[in-house]
């Protein structure tokens, strides 16, 4: 398998798609510094899955993203791919699912965003995926083929796990490790499921019994449930019924409320337009107004004009005069100016030839200093080189004994160290010895302890306690719900009752602009006699009689008849002054009523067949529509002469208000229809004769006997708005009293539900702190359990490691013992290191101080002379700045004297011009007078016509708002009108939508209901509706005594018996996987010992060979380190340790190699990897940096050696190591912050030379 290419597009620097072809084993990238090389580096790792943005030098994933530079914008996405071909070969090849062709491509791309995706030959992968691919070939983010900057070096210095991935990786192990990963992985998670397995187990066992209990209480929940059900829904129809009967009334007041509406509407139109024709009246005036006033500031701005004129014509005169005074006072100035200009001119001139000759004579003085300071510092300054390499020398000396003596306080810390770990090593072994009996005791003492705590636990374990409290926390639950149950039903009755209180109790409200609308009943007469009241009492400050009547408890078994007798009243006004009317008005009206085709008594005994009949028929307003209406009544007792058990006072039936109208008014309490025509008639008669005027008897079916005769209450007409209102009422009342002994035992239940609730709580929460008591001991012994297991495993562990210790003690003794020999002898080879270098300084040390001394003297000559010339030069500069001065001074004066003779020719003619001017302008100011004074004139007259215009303007202002007020009044009323409408659609709403609600209900109960067929119904026949409540609340109680029910116990019992059988093969089969996967584990670990053991001894070999070669001769190795952690089966999974020995050097530690010498052993070790198992492909970033001319031949020869078996890559900047590429690729940079690539093939370049050669 070999690297084909290499694509990056918008990654870092690499702007552009650029394509790296790789044709040839060995490639060298090189370029300036600065320019992109070590980013080709980042992407092949990128590629591979490097994850860190640290180990990319960045501090994000998204800075690998193409920023930008100036003049081009930045990339929004990022993309690497690599190609590798021969993927299929049998040696060298990919064995992986993914790799399908002879040719694999891997791809990856993120976005500003940070999403990452990984692609191979085109299909979206994990980064799993792609690690899964590469295990074992040696290639990955972080693997030996891929060597950055500064790698090689910290390859040294890595720690002995990481040494250890190396060998592990190209041992091909890495894959093994996964799948072991993955084993286990798999193991824990059988054992998990064991586990629960077994729990499963006896916790099936203990809920089989109760869920049979359960199953029967479920069977009986479900029977009566159906039966609630089906009670329920008779209930539900019933409410639906009423809430019908309660929106056909409401529909019917707001049909009513809707023709006051349109009445208020046409007197706010009517208003409107009266007010409309004012403001026409009032826009003319408001423009004439206007008119004038725009008159007036125009002759205002005529005024104003003509007044500035003049003002201004005459402070113009007046500034021509101030400018000639000036002119001439500045003309005064300059003839003055003139002659002092002049004598200045001539003390310059003087000055200037004084200076001249002291400026040359100085000029000359310093140009032979100069000469002589220049001479003086040549000798100073090669004094100055002198002392400087002296000096170097005397540090390098010094630098010498300071590192001989550093290297030499190394060694002696070694050697103490050395010598306290031989010490500890022998007190540690004394004291294992002493400690190995104390171990003994401590384990059996352990060993009990685990018995004893186990047998606590089990005792913990029983699950009665928890049984119980849960059996409880059931409990609280099904009495919480029952609670919720009973809170629910409480606030649906609580509404219900609301609604209907007020309807029952109306508040006293104040009447709105319709309710005078009874005014014109009939009845006024009855209470009051005119619209606007009695004795200035306005009627909407009265309550009507169907707001304040109330019945007696006899009153609502005959409200129905009291409705049809009363509703003539009901919206009449009651006074509260205790006046008593009289029944003459209404016996009037009867009277009167007779000759419109009624009958008198005594018309009666001669047509008494006509009479039956009208009876009967009922000729005028229909007497079965008044007998069906619903009412409600009251009732008192009356004193009659000829008095029977038959007849009622109309005052015992009604409680309040206490009227002179139900005086002398009674009930008859016989049906008429059970009378034959003659029996009527005889009734008729016995009473008519003796009834004195204002005594009436009124009939359940409507008949009012009197002296004046009999009629029907229908001749009456309807007289108010209220039919069946009393009725009604009383059927409102009788759900009101039935909801308050409802409300009052849930009320009660709830009370009481509440008490249990409580009590249960207190004894679930003692359950509870007992359940968390016995989890905190059995927490706490199973804690200490675990301790002591632990501490038991600790112990047995702590004997097998000083058993293996008693084996290595004398190993260590003695290589203890060789180290401190060691030390000893290098000690003493740096102890004559630190002789040499002493007595060398003491030799130098002399000839720098004489020429240090010789350097002094030199600098004081040099710095007098350098002050001489210091003073001169300032001297001349003096002289030369004051020569400068003087001479710009003259051509200043000289300036100033020419400005002085211009200022006096420009004075006088400007005066001359200003004076013509003065006299032109007073010649003009008469005239301008006059036209001031006529235009203030004609402002005068203007100004008075405006404000008459606006006088008649304010007046009809006022006007308007009188008018406007008119409207808002109508507005306000036509307001109320439309809240009263707006309440009656409200209502109509509310009745519709309980009813839509209750309808929903039902169709939820119900999926053949359908409400507009049920409502038609309700219209052809009043239905019969049964009271369930008893049954209802004996099903209920009954399903409270059965408690909280588990409806799904009969599915859950079959199904746990199904559940319950294959258990048993389940633990066995996973028992058997658990000891197949531990076998798998241990086979992976045999093999994985093998490999590795086998790749570190063939590395080893291979190293040492490497090493020798490239230095000439010397020993390198890789040993296992010794981990005291690690049983001694398991020794061979410690950490690696790196030893180095160059030829001619008896250390092997590598911190005192230098960077070279490191930088090669790292190569040994790497290169000898790569023989034992070649990676794809090798890149090296900079790897030869710390390597001279000679090292680097060795470098390129040991490449030339594997680039049989391994592609090479390599950036470099040697001159040495681009000879032995095959290709070059340039990288440049044309454009700041973007690379681009330069590819030049070395074989055909040497092609082209050879025949100028």
């Amino acid at each position: 398998m070999r690297l084909k290419s290499l694509k990056l597009s918008g990654f870092k620097s690499f702007a552009n798609p650029t394509t790296f072809t790789f044709k040839h084993d060995i490639t060298a990238i090189v370029g300036p510094n600065g320019c992109g090389k070590s980013n080709v580096i980042d992407a092949i790792r990128w590629v591979l899955g490097e994850t860190s943005a640290k180990q990319l030098r960045g501090g994000a994933m998204s800075d690998v993203i193409f920023a930008g530079v100036e003049g081009r914008a930045g990339k929004s996405l990022a993309s690497v791919e690599l190609t590798f071909e021969h993927t299929q070969d049998e040696s060298t090849g990919i064995r992986h699912a993914l790799n399908l062709y002879h040719e694999l491509t891997l791809r990856r791309q993120v976005t500003k965003e940070g999403k990452s995706d990984y692609y191979i030959n085109g299909q979206k992968v994990r980064r799993r995926d792609v690690v899964d691919v590469f295990l074992g070939t040696g290639l990955g983010a972080r693997s030996y083929a891929v060597i950055e900057q500064g790698m090689i070096g910290r390859i040294v210095d890595s720690t002995p796990m990481q040494l250890r991935e190396f060998i592990e990786e190209a041992a091909g192990v890495s894959r093994y490790q996964a799948r072991r990963a993955e084993t286990e992985k798999q193991l824990n998670e059988t054992k998990d499921n064991l586990a629960r397995l077994n729990d499963l187990q006896g916790e099936l066992k203990k809920q089989h019994k109760t869920l049979i209990r359960q199953a029967e209480s479920a069977k009986k929940y479900q029977a009566l449930n159906d039966e609630l059900f089906e009670l329920n829904k008779n209930d539900l129809l019933k409410r639906i019924f009423e809430a019908w009967q309660y929106l056909e009334t409401k529909k019917q007041d707001k049909d009513k409320s809707a023709q006051i509406l349109h009445e208020l509407e046409q007197a706010v139109g009517k208003a409107k337009k009266e007010l409309d024709v004012h403001s026409a009246k009032l826009a003319e005036a408001n423009w004439l107004k206007d008119d004038a006033r725009d008159n007036y500031h125009n002759a205002r701005m005529k005024e104003q004009t003509a007044e500035h004129n003049y003002y201004s014509l005459n402070q113009e005169i007046a500034s021509c005069e101030d400018k000639i005074a000036r002119l001439t006072e500045l003309k005064t100035q300059s003839e003055a100016s003139i002659v002092e200009n002049q004598k200045s001119i001539d003390e310059i001139d003087k000055e200037l030839g004084q200076i001249s000759p002291d400026v040359t004579e100085g000029a000359l003085k310093l140009t032979a200093l100069q000469d002589e300071l220049t001479q003086a510092q040549g000798a100073f300054n090669a004094a100055k080189q002198q002392v400087g390499e002296l000096a170097q020398k005397k540090s390098e000396l010094e630098n010498t004994h300071k590192l001989a003596t550093a290297q030499k306080n190394r060694l002696l810390i070694s050697h103490e160290r050395v010598t306290k770990k031989y010490q500890e090593l022998i007190a540690k072994h004394e004291n294992k010895e002493q400690n190995h009996d104390k171990e003994q005791d401590e384990i059996k003492t352990l060993t009990s302890n685990i018995a004893t705590l186990n047998l606590a636990i089990d005792e913990l374990s029983d699950d009665d306690g928890r049984q119980v409290f849960d059996e409880k926390s059931r409990q609280v639950k099904a009495l919480q719900d029952e609670l919720s149950a009973l809170e629910k039903r409480h606030a649906s009755m609580m509404g219900e009752y609301d609604t209907l209180h007020k309807l029952v109790h109306k508040p006293k409200h104040a009447p709105s602009a319709h309710d005078d609308s009874a005014d014109n009943s009939e009845a006024d007469g009855v209470v009051a006699d005119t619209k606007s009241g009695v004795d200035g009492i306005a009627m909407s400050q009265l309550d009507s009689l169907k707001d304040s009547i109330k019945l007696t408890r006899d009153g609502e078994k005959h409200a129905d008849v009291l409705d049809k007798f009363l509703d003539f009243w009901l919206d009449a006004r009651v006074m509260g002054d205790g006046r008593d009317f009289s029944l003459l008005p209404l016996i009037n009206h009867l009277s009167t009523a007779t000759h419109d085709g009624k009958h008198s008594h005594d018309d009666k005994k001669d047509k008494k067949k006509d009479g039956k009949k009208a009876k009967h028929k009922g000729d005028t307003s229909g007497l079965s529509a008044h007998e069906r209406l619903p009412s409600m009544v009251l009732y008192t007792a009356p004193n009659f002469r000829q008095s029977s058990d038959k007849l009622i006072p109309l005052t015992a039936l009604i409680k309040s208000p206490t009227l002179a109208l139900w005086q002398g008014v009674y009930l008859l309490d016989v049906d008429t229809q059970t009378l034959d025509e003659q029996g009527f008639d005889e009734l008729v008669t016995a009473w008519a004769d003796e009834l004195a005027q204002g005594v009436l008897i009124l009939t359940k079916t409507g008949w009012i006997i009197g002296s004046f005769g009999v009629m029907h209450v229908s001749a009456l007409g309807q007289g108010g708005q209220g039919q069946g209102m009393l009725a009604e009422r009383a059927e409102h009342a009788k759900r009101l009293d039935e909801l308050e002994e409802r409300l009052g035992q849930i009320e009660s239940e709830l009370d009481d539900k509440q008490r249990s609730l409580k009590a249960m709580m207190s004894e679930l929460d003692v359950l509870r702190v007992a359940q968390e008591e016995r989890h905190v001991k059995h927490s706490k012994l199973t804690h200490s359990l675990h301790e002591s297991r632990a501490k038991l495993v600790k112990l047995e562990h702590q004997i097998s490691q000083d058993k293996l210790i008693w084996e290595n003690f004398n190993s260590q003794k003695a290589s203890l013992s060789d180290e401190l020999s060691e030390l000893d002898g290098e000690l003493r080879l740096m102890n004559d290191e630190i002789g040499r270098s002493m007595t060398a300084l003491d030799e130098h040390l002399p000839i720098l101080q004489v020429a240090q001394n010789t350097l002094n003297v030199l600098s004081v000559s040099v710095d007098e002379l350098s002050g001489k010339v210091r003073q001169m030069t300032q001297d001349r500069q003096e002289l030369t700045l004051k020569q400068t001065t003087l001479t710009q001074n003259k051509v200043h004066v000289a300036r100033l004297l020419e400005l002085s003779h211009e200022n006096v020719a420009k004075a006088d003619t400007e005066t001359k011009e200003l004076i013509a001017q003065s006299v032109a302008m007073s010649e003009r100011l008469p005239v301008l007078e006059d036209a001031f004074k006529q235009a203030k004139a004609e402002t005068a007259e203007l100004k008075v016509q405006s404000e008459e215009h606006e006088a008649v303007a304010k007046t009809l202002v006022i006007m308007q708002g009188k008018l406007q007020e008119n409207l808002t009044d109508a507005h306000a009323k036509f307001a109320a009108a439309q809240a009263s409408i707006a309440n009656a659609h409200a209502d109509v709403a509310v009745g519709e939508s309980r009813l839509a609600d209750l309808g929903e209900q039902m169709l939820g109960m119900n999926e053949q209901f359908n409400l507009p067929s049920t409502l038609a119904d309700f219209r052809v026949s009043t239905p019969v509706f049964a009271d369930n409540s008893s049954r209802i609340e004996q099903i209920k109680a009954d399903i409270e005594k059965l408690g909280a029910v588990n409806l799904a116990a009969a599915a859950e019992l079959a199904e746990l018996e199904e559940r319950v059988s294959p258990l048993d093969e389940q633990v066995a089969d996973i028992t058997d996987s658990m000891k197949k996967l531990q076998d798998a584990i241990r086979a992976i670990d045999d093999k994985t010992k093998q490999l590795f053991l086998g790749m570190l001894k063939a590395v080893n070999d291979e190293m040492n060979a490497l090493f020798a070669k490239v230095f000439g001769g010397g020993q390198a190795s890789l040993t296992l380190i010794d981990d005291e952690s690690l049983p001694k089966t398991d020794k061979w999974r410690a950490g690696l340790v790196l030893m180095a020995q160059p030829k001619g050097k008896k250390n092997s530690r590598l911190a005192v190699l230098s960077g070279g010498e490191k930088t090669l052993t790292a190569l040994s070790l790497i290169f000898a990897i790569f023989k034992q198992h070649p990676a794809p492909f090798c890149v090296l970033d900079e790897v030869d940096a710390p390597l001279d001319d000679a090292n680097v031949g060795r470098f390129t020869s040991l490449i030339h050696e594997l680039s049989d078996s391994v592609q090479f890559v390599f950036i470099s900047h040697n001159k040495l190591a681009m000879q032995a590429a095959h290709e070059l690729k340039g990288i440049t940079m044309p454009t700041a912050g973007i690379s681009s690539l330069v590819t030049v093939n070395l074989e055909e370049a040497e092609k082209y030379l050879e025949p100028r050669e």
